[in-house]
């Protein structure tokens, strides 16, 4: 229950030494090649990542955190990944993880889970798996011979060690965009029907795709999934998360309507936590707000490895300005989930969807 109560004050409008919620891109190295993907120009280049040793320092002197996801590239391609994830458990306990793959590499995704799994007894963790249609289509979309089969051999196994571990939530993402929008009910169905994970999500492409065609969809299409999701999730028919549920499924299914209308060009008031309670780490080190900012904060590399230092710099404050005097109204799920979610204005709606 205590450590359910510490993450109220953030419920205030105060100044916070550090993010609470990170994103952590571990790698730009990536097997796919998705046509939709926002990070594209960056894949697959030089890079010179953040070693382990680099990664225990800044680990050391972040505090507590209330979500960490692991994602890239592809994060499986490092070969220290499991111990990632034991610093950030041993140094800022995590009330959840996350760790978005593309579930290319289920053998080594089963070893390191095993290892994962077994290290981070106190925290919840979440792991996430795309689909953009039936074999054929979702191949043809992430443009890799066989993705679709081995997504879900990756799906089977995270099913296998549920078993053992209760604490694992199991997500299949859905990315819609111009090539699979004729197709995102049946993907639904399939994926509900045949692979039963605990959670499905439906994600709208975002910021510059490879394909700038891949953000051409009639909302229409989106909305009707949605409604069908939000029919499944009331029947129970979608088991949802394996920590407070009820409350995460109400704020989920806001925050799906919220990005549609945002998608639309409605306006919606939501102050965006970027740059607050959220923040990012590129796989060299470069601190941002958001995903979709264009240039970084700070690089960890020049601050010590103190994110604090970098969340209380001039130019920290300044971008937190300038997210606001903009009202960013991206629809980013990773980054309206907190927003909404801390925002005493959506208790009530909240509270709503749980009756």
């Amino acid at each position: 229950m205590f450590d359910q109560i510490r993450w109220l004050k953030y419920f205030l409008p105060i100044p916070v030494s550090s993010p609470i919620y990170l994103l952590f891109f571990v790698t730009s190295k990536c097997t796919g090649r998705c046509r939709h993907c926002f990070y594209w120009r960056s894949l697959n280049q030089k890079e010179d990542a953040l070693k382990l040793e680099e990664i225990e320092a800044l680990s050391r002197k972040t505090g507590r955190l209330l979500q960490l996801t692991v994602t890239g590239g592809e994060p499986l391609l490092r070969e220290d990944l499991a111990e990632i994830f034991q610093i950030f458990y041993r140094y800022n306990q995590p009330f959840n993880f996350g760790l978005a793959t593309n579930g290319y590499f289920p053998d080594r995704l089963e070893k390191i889970m095993n290892r994962v799994l077994s290290a981070t007894i106190r925290s919840n963790f979440t792991v996430g798996l795309p689909v953009e249609g039936p074999a054929e289509l979702n191949d043809s979309i992430r443009e890799v011979k066989g993705a679709f089969e081995r997504t879900y051999q990756s799906l089977k196994i995270l099913k296998g060690l549920k078993a053992h571990f209760p604490r694992l939530t199991i997500l299949v993402d859905i990315t819609a965009s111009h090539f699979n929008q004729d197709h995102l009910l049946e993907t639904y169905r399939m994926v509900r029907d045949d692979w039963k994970p605990d959670l499905i999500n439906l994600i709208i492409t975002r910021g510059e795709p490879k394909e700038a065609e891949a953000k051409q969809m009639a909302p229409e299409k989106i909305r009707a999934l949605l409604g069908l999701m939000e029919t499944d999730i009331r029947s129970g028919k979608i088991p949802g998360y394996g920590f407070s549920p009820r409350v995460l499924q109400a704020k989920d299914l806001l925050l799906r309507r919220i990005a549609l209308e945002i998608f639309e060009g409605k306006k919606r008031r939501l102050k965006c936590q970027a740059g607050r309670l959220i923040g990012v780490i590129f796989p060299e080190g470069q601190v941002y707000p958001c995903e979709l900012w264009s240039e970084p904060i700070g690089n960890l590399r020049d601050f010590d490895y103190d994110l604090k230092k970098i969340w209380r710099s001039e130019k920290a404050k300044q971008v937190r300005g300038e997210i606001v005097d903009r009202d960013c109204r991206c629809y980013h799920q990773c980054f309206l989930s907190p927003s909404l979610f801390f925002d005493p204005g959506y208790f009530w709606k909240m509270f709503q969807e749980m009756i």
